[in-house]
């Protein structure tokens, strides 16, 4: 304890020392600047604030781009377009922009100018329904003018896979865009914005022909429906009814562009659509649509629109009420 005291001690009487001396020095610099007398003591004066502040580069706070909220539409719009004897439809949906084929080979062009009038800079899903080239045909010059998000195709059999120029095309302009295909899954649903909700519903099965293999999607937005059928024959139409998946829509794309092979009456019975629209090319050398399948949707009541008569046919839904706008003119539906 007695050697603690005196280290204390003894600590105690250098710090009052040093502290004697500081101030005395402190003193010397005061009188020396005050009165102007020189005690010889060297220049201490350090640089103010400011000079720092003037030597420092100081970077400007980083300045993050202001976050654009997504602008929803209002509304939803379906365009089927007039591309002759083929097929492309356009999905407006409130937050996505689909497109479900895109015409013929020589069509790909036309498509693209298409979508830019209606303000569409780029795809969220490009949907092959099956590889014609009356469907995907003018696909590889979409993917190539415009960014798409995704692409979905068909997963077919090994033996129905083709090695048509069209096909091989539309292959390399996915690979070129960094894409993979994401394969139709029945069950699989895409979000599509402000309730709007698509739908894969086929194929179910292996079929033997590539028709009945299409890619078959029922799109929902509030009340309102639509059915998109590619060229789906009626076998693959009554495996869909025996599986019970829910087809009744208010709007039926009329499969095989309006041919007798597809559109039996108890499909349509089930599907139970207001308006029915048959994409086709005038006096096509196919005959279609077909006499049988017109009478079919007429003893049913339902509205028949033609690309090849009616021209491109654009169908708005708020969800409740469709609209149907044919050429220049708007129609109650």
């Amino acid at each position: 304890m007695a050697r603690g005291r005196r280290y204390r001690s003894r600590t105690g009487g250098i710090v009052f020392l040093l502290v004697a001396a500081v101030c005395s020095v402190f003193i010397l610099y005061s009188v020396q600047e005050k009165y102007g007398y020189d005690f010889g003591l060297p220049d201490l004066s350090l640089p103010g604030v400011e000079d720092l502040l003037g030597e420092l580069e100081v970077p400007p706070p980083e300045e993050k781009p202001a976050s654009s909220p997504v602008t929803l539409r209002k509304d939803l719009e379906v365009h089927f377009l007039d591309v002759g004897q083929a097929e492309s439809i356009l999905i407006l949906a409130p937050a996505k922009t689909v497109l479900i084929d895109a015409g013929e080979n020589d069509q790909g062009d036309m498509v693209v100018r298409y979508l830019k009038q209606q303000g569409v800079s780029s795809i969220d899903l490009l949907i092959g329904t099956h590889p014609h080239s009356d469907h995907i045909g003018g696909m590889d010059v979409v993917l190539n003018k415009l960014p798409v998000e995704a692409v979905i195709l068909p997963e077919l059999p090994d033996d129905l896979i083709p090695t048509t120029v069209t096909f091989t095309d539309l292959l390399e302009a996915i690979d070129q865009a960094g894409l993979e295909i994401t394969p139709a899954v029945p069950g699989d649903q895409y979000d599509l914005g402000g309730g709007a909700q698509l739908t894969i519903l086929g194929p179910l099965e292996d079929y033997d022909d590539l028709n009945s293999m299409s890619v078959v999607s029922r799109l929902s937005f509030g009340s309102t429906s639509f059915l998109f059928t590619g060229d789906m024959e009626q076998d693959a139409e009554k495996d869909l009814l025996k599986q019970g998946v829910p087809l009744v829509s208010t709007v039926l794309n009329v499969g095989h562009h309006g041919s007798k092979t597809s559109s039996h009456q108890a499909f349509l019975e089930a599907v139970q659509p207001k308006v029915a629209v048959i994409s086709c090319g005038l006096d096509n050398s196919y005959g279609h649509p077909h006499r049988e399948v017109l009478e079919r949707l007429d003893a049913l009541n339902v509205r028949v629109l033609r690309t090849d008569l009616d021209g491109a046919v654009v169908l708005t839904s708020d969800g409740k009420n469709i609209e149907i706008k044919v050429a220049q003119n708007r129609i109650a539906a």
